[in-house]
């Protein structure tokens, strides 16, 4: 290891740069890159707002025309929309001029690489927490001493997941619940993908066709397990199963997210471990905006970053985007707990 103590400035900000982005490549961003995600940039000056609308929908089927009688019209049918601001997320940290002499280049090294791993880590959190607080509107996110309340609540003002998502054109309502909240099983699995075939309906009240595609888990070892035991499952030619074909093999993406079952500030919540969803990715309106992708900012020579009285380096690292779901069309979601 360089004895850091004998860095410049001008050395230890290439060190801290390229710590940052060596870091930044190897983080795997679990939700961010979990398919179900749709990411878009936001260009500069454009404002932290942003508007998503529901795609159009339109009869499904063409009724019968009389000889000579003209077509008739279709019916279009707009959807609801949701609006996304962005906010900021940051955080700082000082090296020292003790921590620089005195020979600390682990908890110096230790520092800089935490560094590179707390915005996209926080993207994460956020992104992992809509499917954590999923039966609910809003939350307070705490995470790092934070206290900002988040509105989470989808196009109806329901939550993501609920029994009785409204249609802006019809007035019958469809459920994204899968009923009982059961643990992840094959039966659960198989009433979720009935749920997919009668409880998903466009704005006209028809039913849309969706074959959902992925699976996403908490890091409960029990529920991964049965996921992965469902989807590899084999039998040996040899053994009265010898004909047994398994269905779900190469059917679905298994995510599994290790913040999923957490409290709003990162925090272990065990009462979630049992959650699960089924979604189907191509229809997933699911996403992230970035005004900002993480970045670091290191002090230079004269101005604030250096403090002249303290001699302290301080480090920042900072990201701005913004969340928002549309609609719950392409989700299906059980607490696993039975209630």
């Amino acid at each position: 290891m360089a004895n850091i103590s004998t860095f410049s400035l001008p050395q230890m900000t290439d060190l801290v740069d390229r710590t940052f982005w060596d870091k930044m490549e190897s983080l795997p961003q679990v939700m961010r890159n979990s398919g179900i995600v749709m990411e878009e940039a936001i260009p500069h000056n454009t404002g932290e707002f942003k508007r998503f609308a529901e795609r159009l929908h339109r009869n499904q089927y063409a009724p019968t025309r009389d000889e000579g009688a003209v077509s008739t019209q279709a019916t279009v049918q707009y959807g609801y929309e949701k609006d996304m601001q962005v906010y900021t997320t940051s955080l700082e940290v000082s090296i020292t001029k003790r921590m620089r002499v005195a020979g600390k280049d682990r908890a110096i090294i230790d520092e800089i690489t935490s560094l590179a791993e707390v915005c996209p880590n926080s993207i994460d959190l956020d992104l992992a927490h809509r499917l954590g607080f999923a039966w609910s509107t809003s939350y307070t996110r705490t995470a790092g001493g934070d206290s900002t309340s988040i509105n989470i609540d989808v196009w109806d003002d329901l939550a993501l997941i609920s029994a009785s998502h409204t249609l802006t054109g019809s007035a019958s309502t469809y459920s994204n619940q899968i009923p009982g909240n059961p643990q992840f099983s094959k039966g659960s699995l198989e009433n979720a993908e009935k749920s997919f075939a009668e409880e998903t309906l466009n704005n006209l009240g028809e039913k849309m066709m969706m074959t959902p595609d992925v699976i996403v888990t908490t890091d409960d070892p029990n529920t991964i397990n049965q996921v992965r035991e469902l989807l590899n499952a084999t039998a040996d030619v040899s053994t009265d199963n010898s004909g047994t074909f398994n269905a779900y093999k190469s059917k679905y993406k298994h995510v599994v997210s290790g913040r999923i079952a957490t409290w709003a500030d990162g925090s272990v919540d065990t009462a979630k471990r049992k959650y699960w969803f089924l979604a189907d990715a191509k229809n997933s309106d699911f996403y992230l905006c970035m005004l900002e992708a993480p970045y670091v900012k290191a002090p230079a020579d004269g101005n604030n970053g250096e403090e002249f009285s303290s001699e302290i380096w301080n480090y920042l690292t900072a990201a701005t985007y913004g969340i928002a779901i549309v609609t719950g069309r392409w989700i299906k979601g059980s607490k696993g707990n039975g209630i």
